[in-house]
């Protein structure tokens, strides 16, 4: 019982800690005449391809209404400009204007010189124990809040593969029409042939809502597909991916595959590190302008 008490007032003493120093960093920022809000949201338009404000809504945990309140504005102040999609006219895609963007350098350069300030005195091994604690912290508490369970596939978890894929590939890598009906005939065909001998969906949920997913698909009686591989935007940084990749190739294992592969395209760099470390191979590449602008497909491989 001590030890709980004191980790407690321990804790309690790092948050009312963090929080001034958390407080010294926005200062910066409502110094500049901008709320703490309008300033998250001008970071993430900087940070996304092809920005929405649903999808800004949804990234940043904001309601809607709110969101729109925020983007006129940002408009107002002529920091965003926002564009009709020409793939399609339903969407508005929002940038930032070369003011928005000066904007958000100078919020940038504030908050990182006076980060810069902050650790200036620590050498080397002293900042390497900072990021690595943080990170600790992050993941472990992250995990007990907001625990992640992965379940097998239900039926309505095919509309949200296929929708969440067809969202986040445009915004963030700019595919078109073309990848969405690829990746529609490919899932309708998954779920219309579904093996459950030999076959897998697995999706990952937070208190009911999904957030990552990862497809086994029988190609031969020795060759299976890693497909649909997916981690949403906001809890990427949890190591999900790895877990997902680990538990479908464990599937692999266990149902007698001896080779695995992939289709992917470079742009997904991250989701090609995970590849990599578990073995995977890069085995061929070709350019594919049907699905967008500066996409080169990838096949890996992986004998198990």
């Amino acid at each position: 019982m001590q030890n709980n008490l004191d980790c407690i007032h321990k804790i309690r003493s790092f948050n009312r800690f963090y929080t001034n120093i958390l407080g010294l960093l926005n200062q910066h920022i409502l110094e500049s005449g901008y709320a703490l809000t309008e300033a998250r949201v001008l970071l993430e338009i900087s940070k996304i391809t092809h920005c929405t404000s649903n999808a800004l809504a949804a990234r940043l945990n904001i309601d809607r209404s709110y969101m729109s309140r925020i983007i006129k504005v940002l408009e107002k102040n002529q920091l965003i400009s926002k564009v009709q999609s020409i793939k399609d006219n339903r969407i508005n895609l929002i940038t930032l204007t070369v003011k928005g963007n000066e904007t958000i350098a100078n919020l940038n350069q504030k908050s990182d010189e006076h980060i810069a300030s902050l650790i200036q005195p620590l050498d080397e091994n002293q900042l390497t124990k900072v990021t690595e604690a943080m990170e600790i912290i992050k993941n472990i508490i992250s995990d007990r809040v907001n625990p992640i369970i992965i379940r097998n596939f239900i039926a309505s978890d095919i509309d949200y593969i296929l929708s969440r894929h067809c969202v986040l590939y445009e915004e963030e890598y700019g595919l078109n029409s073309v990848f969405r009906d690829y990746v529609d005939k490919g899932l309708h065909h998954f779920a219309k042939h579904y093996d459950i001998n030999y076959e897998c969906m697995l999706i990952a949920e937070i208190e009911n809502k999904p957030i990552g997913s990862v497809v086994i698909v029988k190609s031969d009686n020795s060759t299976a597909q890693l497909r649909y591989f997916l981690i949403e935007p906001e809890i990427r940084g949890r190591g999900l991916g790895h877990r997902l990749v680990t538990m479908a190739l464990d599937f692999c294992r266990e149902k007698g595959y001896k080779h695995v592969f992939l289709e992917t395209f470079s742009l997904l760099k991250t989701a090609r590190h995970i590849y990599k470390s578990h073995g995977f191979t890069l085995t061929s590449s070709h350019e594919n302008p049907t699905w967008g602008e500066n996409i080169l497909e990838e096949r890996w491989d992986l004998d198990l």
